[in-house]
């Protein structure tokens, strides 16, 4: 991580749009990157990203059939 700024959850929210209460979530389900400090949840600003990046869902190529 290049870029050691960290966010409070309703930081990260106002930055990305993203409800608060979703990014607890993830927290609290472990799915999402982040430090505790405490009873402080801290995330990189890539946290949102990164989360997108290895949950996304990639198309299948169907394979054509053809009548013989």
């Amino acid at each position: 991580m290049d870029d050691c700024s960290l966010l409070t959850p309703r930081e990260l929210a106002a930055q990305t749009g993203w409800p608060e209460k979703r990014i607890r979530k993830l927290i609290s389900t472990r799915s999402i990157r982040f430090l505790r400090n405490g009873a402080n949840f801290l995330l990189p600003q890539n946290a949102i990203h990164d989360y997108i990046a290895r949950n996304m869902v990639e198309p299948c190529q169907a394979e054509v059939q053809e009548d013989e």
